[in-house]
């Protein structure tokens, strides 16, 4: 797994704990979420007080001549993006197998590598799932509007993920947990998160 040194705090980290910046052809620094756009990199912590750090410090300016445009703002667009990607991606998941929605369905399927529930989802039941479906990491970042929208329901409690070996719904899955540990930097993020159905329209 690639590994590279964050900016501002001096970490060596692999890439996916960090987001990629690049000069945006506007002249400000530019969170590259993909890590695919061209030209030079500089790899900051997904963390809202690293990226806080980087640009007020002058490290943005010091690898890529350039600092970010508004930095409350960028935070917040870095924060709806993952969100965006990390739908987009479990949509993806679900039509390839690897993604099943409904408390009752996961139950009766067995265990899961990863649990999506919703912010406002029962804590006893929540308890349940995690015990009965043996998962090994939960994430309750999303609404239950959005767990929904990946499953093309009104809503939804708790969504489950299992990779089904290494092929391309593995990578999925994978790519979903990647980036919502890289969203986890940023669930204090104003803005965004208090959106009625958060930043997916």
């Amino acid at each position: 797994m690639a590994e590279r040194t964050c900016i501002a705090t001096g970490q060596t980290l692999s890439q996916q704990r960090l987001i990629r910046f690049v000069v945006a052809p506007d002249g400000y620094a530019l969170a590259d979420l993909a890590g695919r756009l061209p030209g030079r990199g500089a790899w900051v912590k997904a963390e809202e007080a690293v990226i806080l750090k980087a640009d007020q410090k002058g490290h943005f300016k010091r690898v890529l001549g350039v600092g970010l445009k508004s930095a409350d703002a960028d935070i917040k667009a870095i924060a709806c993006g993952l969100r965006a990607r990390i739908i987009a991606t479990a949509s993806m998941a679900r039509r390839a197998g690897a993604l099943l929605g409904g408390g009752g369905k996961l139950l009766s399927e067995g265990h899961f590598e990863g649990l999506l529930a919703a912010i406002d989802a029962s804590p006893r039941e929540l308890a349940k799932m995690k015990s009965k479906l043996e998962v090994d990491w939960v994430s309750q970042l999303f609404s239950a509007t959005e767990l929904g929208q990946i499953c093309g329901r009104d809503s939804l409690a708790f969504v489950g993920l299992r990779a089904l070996g290494s092929g391309g719904a593995g990578k999925l899955v994978h790519m979903v947990h990647q980036d919502i540990l890289r969203l986890e930097g940023f669930y204090t993020t104003a803005g965004c998160n208090d959106l009625p159905d958060r930043c997916i329209t």
